[in-house]
Parts: structure tokens; C-alpha cells; sequence
């Protein structure tokens, strides 16, 4: 199952270079640029390592590997950059043989819908994956009316075929729907496709991923600031002997950035078909387990979190702050903590306030006296990528478009096709702080089309093909300072627009086109959001409309801007959204 290439004769002898050999001479010569030999290249990690490229330690370098395709031979990470600075990496393609995942067609659905049997298409790897998507034939993008399809068992039968089997995972499934099964790294591997780690000033042009085991991009721990232009997360070539071509990229998220200083640019790039959210922007709280004076003990749910010798703390955006003089790692079993505190971590359900998984503990000296009480939760504004610019981008998969957990930031000349989310502005936590609340934002001049049609979310407050989510906050506003100007919302299922929360903003100019066609999703139900409304607010203040149209309000709505209380200053919801073309 050999990914198929058109290599010259001339560009054979060239793909046996040892491409990881140059970059380490490079590194270790202290090289300013490195030109990789253009070719194909099928090969695995070195021994002892667990990537297939290592970027280490390496400072004001630039690598051109312009024609130069990687063809990972083991499902592992494919490159990794770390503890660099100032590197800059043009025209690589990653991809993977054998592919991370495999796809097929609906053979058969049990009567009960307790079970789906699945053929495989010819050329795709035959693995008992399980995370399982179901796509539409016609469009080969996910089908509609399809959710979450979690918790799913996968079996051989006696034909070769695949049995999926999961209470109601036949529901609005049909033979010959198309389908993927999704893994991730090997016994041995580890994920992703490119992976930045405690680096900064990394710049990647016309780079292109076909599939990861894992997400396509990932940077975690870096002071950030990193570049993406002309990204690719696309679909690759069809693998040897199969007809049909990849339905999937990435297996889990298209691209993340976490707990980095500050915010990425990524312009002129495509995400397509990522096998879970497409683009976001991670953060999050810490939880105060001991105080001394002006020492502190923290503990983090992720160790990027890991706050670093100048980053500020503070409960909300507005509140006290003390500044870190030093970081020290501490064993949990002697950094002095509470019975009690300890207690209420070990008995911690998943997705509760007092979870925190891991040995992830730290003493911080401050700059003054702790302003921060014990068991309270604050964060680091420092630390959850403010500063970003998304830009004149496409997206195309199914899971949430932009799941942003970072403020400070503009998202312009975008097109989001398909997603059951375009934009996603939530902490998705669980303590009453802005740790991950995302305000100073620009959201203008994107094109949002076709959001809402699966992956129905009643339980959660993430609603709208725009939405603002934060339940958690309850002391003060989680989000100020937005503007919503210029956007297009066009045949969006349900729940358009979604300003829960927010302070502070403006909404105009923006056009809401043929919207409420259909029957409304239920995305919000269980916290009383009304899905028929075009426009939702609620706990809002300060919001300003001027100037946006609905054209073609179809016959599930009648409600354009729905107003629930508690709210305040509220300027414009009648006269600044007006029904055109009724």
C-alpha cells in the first residue's frame, strides 16, 4: 500500500539523500540555510528517536525543502521542531504510509441501528480503527444528521468486512454512505504531524500535510509568534491499488496552538477534512493549592501550561496581578499541601473544578505579597496566545471551525464551509475566571456557510455558527470588546449568531442569508437557547446593531434578535436587523 508519486528518473537518486543528516549538520555548523534535494522520501525515525525530521536546538535557520515529500513509514510524529528559534521551513509535504486511517462504504445497517458493516476500499489499510465518520456519497463531506458517534466497538465479520457496533450508530446512515475509521500513532509512536515545542520565531511557507497520526500541527510550551502562510492540511493521493481518494486529513484536530506567549498568523492557508476541530487556540486555569507570603504553590490540568519567570497571574482580566520571579517544579508528596486540597483532587470527576491529572505541581515566588487566596483559580494572560491573526484562510471539515480560548485578536477574509461550528469563543472550563475567555476580538468580512447540520450538542451551551459560551464565568462578563462587522452568514441550520456573556459590542453590516430553511438543530436546548432565533443574546451589556440584513428568513424562524434577559444597553435590536426579501 505504497503512496503513489510521479518521481523524474533524475529525482530518484536524490530521495536516498539522509535529509535528517543535513539538517543536523546544519544545526551543528551553525548554517544560515539548507537546501534539501527535491524527491520522495519513505522513511522513519533514526533509533532512539520517536520523530522522523528533529528541528533541535537550532537558531537562524532556514530550510527549503521545496518539491521535497516525506513519506512517514511508521505512524509517528513527523516532524519536530524544539528548543529553536528563528527557523523557517518552505514547501515540505507529509505524508503517511501505511495512512493512519482507513475508509470504506456502508455494507449493510442492523435493523435496530445497534450496528453498522462496512467494506473497505481497495488500497486502504485493513485495521479495526474505530472512530468512526460517516460522509455523504454525494458531497464526500460528513453526512447530515449525523452526531457524535462516541464509545463505537469495532469487530472482523467472516466476509472481511468491518461491524461498527454502538446503540444508534445506524441512525440516518443508509448503504453505500461513505465512511472513515480513524486511529492514531503505533505501539511506539507518538502524535502528531508537525509538532513546535518551546521554540519561537518559526515561520512555515507552502508547507502541505495530507494525514497525521493526531492532529496535522501542533505548538505547545513556545513563546509563539509563529507564522503560517500557504498551509495546507488537505487530502493526499489515493494510496496503491485503491480507486478512491482520501476522505480524511488529519485523524483528530486540524491545527492547534497552546499555551504559547503569543498568538500565531496563519494567512492564506487551507484545513480541510480534519477528523475533529479544524483551527484553535488553547489556555487555561491554574488552581492554588498553598500559600506563603509571596510564595505560591500551583497545580495545571496540561504541563504546557507551565508558567515561565516574567508571565503575569491574575484571577479575571480587570483583577489584581502579581508577576512570576521564579518557577520551580515540586513533587506533589513535598510541596506542603493541605490533606483536604488533596483530597478533593484524588475524588475529582473528569470535566470538574478539581481536576487535575498529573504530577504537575510548581512553586512560584511572585513579585508581591500573593493577592491570590488558596483554592482559588487564576491563569496567566501571558500564556493563552493573545495577539492572533487568521486571515484570508479556508476551512472545510466538520468539527468546530475555530475553537478560540484567546483574545486580542482578528479573524478576517475567511471562508467556513460545513463545520457544526464556525467560530467558537469558550474557556470550556470549569472555575469562575478568564482563564481562556477571549476578548478584543475582530471577527469581520468571513463568509460562514453551511454551519449546523450535525454533531447536535443539546448538553452544551456552544451554539450558533458564531457563538460566545462561558458558563463558568459568573463573577463578571467573560467577554468584552468584540466586533462583528462585514460577515456573511449563508443557509446556517439554526442558531446564527450567539452573544452570551459579552459586553461591550457591535454587531454590523453583517448579512444573515436563507437562514431557518430547514428544521433548527437543538444545539443549546438544555441551557434554554432557543435555536429558531437568527440572533441570541443573553447576560449581555453594552451591544450595539446597526445596518445588518436577513435575506430570506425561511419558515422555522421568526425571531431575529431574541433578548433574554438579564441584559442592558442594548442599542439597535429592532432597527439595526432588518427582514429583506421575506
Amino acid at each position: 500500500m505504497h503512496i503513489e508519486s510521479a518521481i523524474l528518473s533524475a529525482g530518484k537518486a536524490e530521495a536516498a539523500a539522509d535529509i535528517q543528516a543535513l539538517i543536523a549538520a546544519a544545526i551543528a555548523e551553525k548554517k544560515t540555510k539548507l537546501v534539501l534535494p527535491a524527491g520522495t522520501y519513505r522513511i522513519g525515525p533514526k533509533a532512539g528517536t520517536s520523530s522522523i525530521l528533529n528541528i533541535e536546538n537550532a537558531n537562524n535557520l532556514e530550510i527549503d525543502a521545496t518539491g521535497v515529500t516525506v513519506i512517514g513509514t511508521k505512524l509517528t510524529r513527523g516532524v519536530s521542531i524544539w528548543g529553536s528559534s528563528n527557523i523557517k521551513l518552505t514547501g515540505l509535504t507529509l505524508n503517511y504510509d501505511p495512512l493512519p486511517f482507513t475508509q470504506g462504504k456502508i455494507k449493510a445497517v442492523a435493523a435496530d441501528k445497534s450496528y453498522v458493516d462496512i467494506k473497505l476500499d481497495a488500497g486502504y489499510p485493513s485495521q479495526l480503527y474505530t472512530r468512526l465518520s460517516i460522509y455523504s456519497p454525494a458531497t464526500r463531506f460528513q453526512k447530515k444528521g449525523i452526531n457524535h458517534l462516541w464509545g463505537t466497538q469495532a469487530s472482523w465479520n467472516s466476509d472481511g468486512s468491518i461491524r461498527i457496533s454502538l446503540s444508534g450508530v445506524g441512525n440516518n446512515v443508509a448503504v453505500n454512505d461513505l465512511v472513515t475509521l480513524a486511529g492514531g500513532p503505533e505501539s511506539g509512536g507518538i502524535p502528531h504531524g508537525i509538532v513546535v515545542e518551546n521554540s519561537k520565531g518559526i515561520v512555515m511557507n507552502n508547507v502541505t500535510v495530507h494525514t497525521a497520526p493526531g492532529f496535522g500541527f501542533l505548538e505547545a510550551s513556545s513563546e509563539g509568534g509563529t507564522i503560517l502562510n500557504g498551509f495546507k492540511l488537505i487530502p493526499g493521493p489515493a494510496p496503491s491499488g485503491a480507486t478512491e481518494q482520501p476522505l480524511l486529513t488529519a485523524v483528530w484536530d486540524g491545527i492547534q496552538f497552546k499555551t504559547s506567549k503569543k498568538g500565531p498568523t496563519v494567512e492564506n492557508s487551507v484545513i480541510q477534512n480534519a477528523g475533529d476541530d479544524s483551527f484553535s487556540i488553547q489556555s487555561g486555569d491554574y488552581g492554588v493549592v498553598k500559600v506563603t507570603g509571596s510564595d505560591i504553590v500551583i497545580v495545571l490540568r496540561d504541563e504546557s501550561q507551565a508558567p515561565r519567570v516574567g508571565d503575569r497571574l491574575k484571577r479575571f482580566n480587570n483583577s489584581t496581578e502579581a508577576t512570576v520571579v521564579t518557577v520551580q517544579k515540586v513533587p506533589r508528596a513535598s510541596a506542603g499541601i493541605a490533606a483536604s486540597i488533596l483530597q478533593k483532587i484524588d475524588s475529582a470527576a473528569d470535566w470538574t473544578l478539581w481536576r487535575f491529572p498529573g504530577d504537575n505541581y510548581y512553586k512560584i515566588k511572585l513579585n508581591r505579597s500573593s493577592p491570590f487566596a488558596v483554592e482559588s483559580f487564576i491563569f496567566s494572560p501571558d500564556r493563552m496566545g493573545n495577539g492572533f491573526t487568521f486571515r484570508n484562510n479556508t476551512v472545510y471539515s466538520p468539527g468546530r471551525g475555530m475553537l478560540l480560548k484567546a483574545g486580542s485578536g482578528l479573524i478576517e477574509n475567511n471562508v467556513f464551509r460545513g463545520g457544526d461550528k464556525a467560530i467558537v469563543v469558550s474557556p470550556e472550563g470549569m472555575s469562575d475566571s478568564h482563564a481562556g475567555a477571549g476578548s478584543n476580538l475582530t471577527i469581520r468580512n468571513n463568509q460562514f456557510i453551511g454551519t449546523g447540520y450535525h454533531h447536535y450538542m443539546p448538553w452544551s451551551d456552544q451554539a450558533g455558527a458564531v457563538g460566545f459560551a462561558s458558563g463558568n464565568i459568573t463573577s463578571v462578563k467573560a467577554f468584552d470588546n468584540i466586533r462583528i462587522e462585514g460577515n456573511t452568514f449563508d443557509s446556517v441550520n439554526g442558531l446564527n449568531l450567539n452573544l452570551t456573556n459579552v459586553s461591550n459590542a457591535v454587531v454590523t453590516g453583517n448579512k444573515f442569508l436563507r437562514t431557518h430553511l430547514d428544521t433548527p438543530n437543538n444545539n443549546g436546548a438544555d441551557k434554554g437557547i432557543d435555536a429558531r432565533s437568527v440572533i441570541w443574546l443573553k447576560n449581555a451589556s453594552g451591544v450595539t446593531f446597526t445596518s445588518n440584513t436577513i435575506d430570506r428568513m425561511g419558515p422555522f424562524s421568526s425571531m431575529t434578535v431574541n433578548v433574554q434577559q438579564p441584559a442592558s444597553g442594548i442599542t439597535g435590536a429592532s432597527s439595526g436587523v432588518v427582514v429583506v426579501n421575506p
